[in-house]
């Protein structure tokens, strides 16, 4: 079968690897779409987390874990699956063909045949989008300010007008995700390319722009979602935040690890949550959002590559601003 494999940063090739052989408590999926992961360019772009996110073989790493396919086998002492079922997630190596996935009593997760396989290879980011808002637990009335539209950010926005409520703001650099912020439902977005973004956030929030003592300033946002992973993005996190009782939730990942300004988070007694991955739950909770009509993911897709361009499709969702999310369809 062919795969994209990771053979170091910026280095992916693609190449004639053995099919898998499955054991009695795995199934053998025949991907149809695999979606290209934040994660995924942390190591595409610097090598960081590469251990960790992709299938081992001989020649390197085949990575991909949004994904979703078809079962075309299953293993003698597998029940919950049969040839022909729909599935998303649970595993790693979806840049191939073909991938064996491991069954336990959670992962990996059958689709409805409603839902199509670009919008099942979707489900992971939502999941993580679903408990990050689920950790900030935003309500109606509160403002909340999402840092970096990308697929996360754009799925917190998604999650928040299914289920929440409240003022949304949109923070990025890019007009084309900005442009989709607005579409899901971004009350105000701000271009961190023309304005500065804390000053902006303080005037749509009617925040204090003097500087007071102990770090006092800011804005009058309840919630800040940090999907940027930017080095400055926590700080204005916390500039952005309301003077008391504030609650900044990163869910990004960090290749420069921030400075925080922890005379902010003491003077206005800030919430921090970390918000990592997902839970079964989350994931389950996605598909029923999708499957109810309640989140349109179909949007969200602005390239799709066939397996034969990988090295293409990492470059484009690499390039700052050119994509929301790049599938690769073997």
């Amino acid at each position: 079968m062919k795969a994209a494999i990771y053979c170091g940063p910026h280095d992916i090739q693609v190449a004639d690897v053995p099919e898998p052989e499955i054991n009695a408590n795995e199934i053998l999926v025949r991907v149809k779409a695999c979606g290209i992961c934040g994660s995924d360019l942390h190591a595409y772009r610097i090598g960081l987390f590469e251990d960790s996110l992709g299938r081992p073989i001989e020649k390197g790493l085949i990575m991909g874990h949004e994904f979703s396919g078809e079962v075309v086998e299953t293993g003698q002492d597998v029940q919950r699956f049969q040839v022909g079922d729909h599935i998303s997630g649970g595993g790693l190596g979806g840049f191939a063909e073909y991938l064996p996935l491991e069954v336990n009593p959670n992962r990996p997760y059958k689709l409805p045949k409603t839902i199509s396989f670009e919008e099942g290879a979707m489900m992971e980011p939502l999941a993580t989008s679903i408990h990050a808002v689920g950790l900030a637990k935003p309500v109606e009335g509160e403002t909340v300010v999402i840092l970096g539209v990308g697929i996360i950010g754009l799925g917190c926005i998604q999650v928040i007008r299914a289920t929440a409520g409240g003022c949304i703001i949109a923070v990025d650099t890019s007009p084309k995700r900005l442009a989709m912020a607005r579409q899901l439902g971004a009350d105000e977005i701000v271009n961190l390319t023309e304005v500065d973004p804390v000053d902006a956030v303080i005037e749509l929030t009617g925040g204090e722009r003097p500087v007071e003592r102990f770090g006092a300033r800011g804005g009058n946002a309840d919630v800040v979602i940090d999907s940027a992973g930017a080095k400055a993005s926590p700080n204005q996190g916390l500039t952005m935040l309301k003077q008391q009782n504030g609650r900044l939730v990163p869910v990004a990942l960090f290749e420069d690890q921030p400075e925080l300004d922890f005379n902010q988070v003491v003077r206005k007694q800030v919430t921090l949550q970390g918000s990592w991955s997902w839970t079964p739950d989350d994931y389950r909770r996605g598909i029923e959002l999708v499957r109810t009509g309640k989140i349109d993911r179909k949007p969200l897709v602005s390239h799709a590559f066939p397996l034969g361009q990988a090295p293409e499709a990492f470059a484009t969702q690499a390039k700052p601003g050119a994509a929301i999310k790049t599938l690769i369809k073997p």
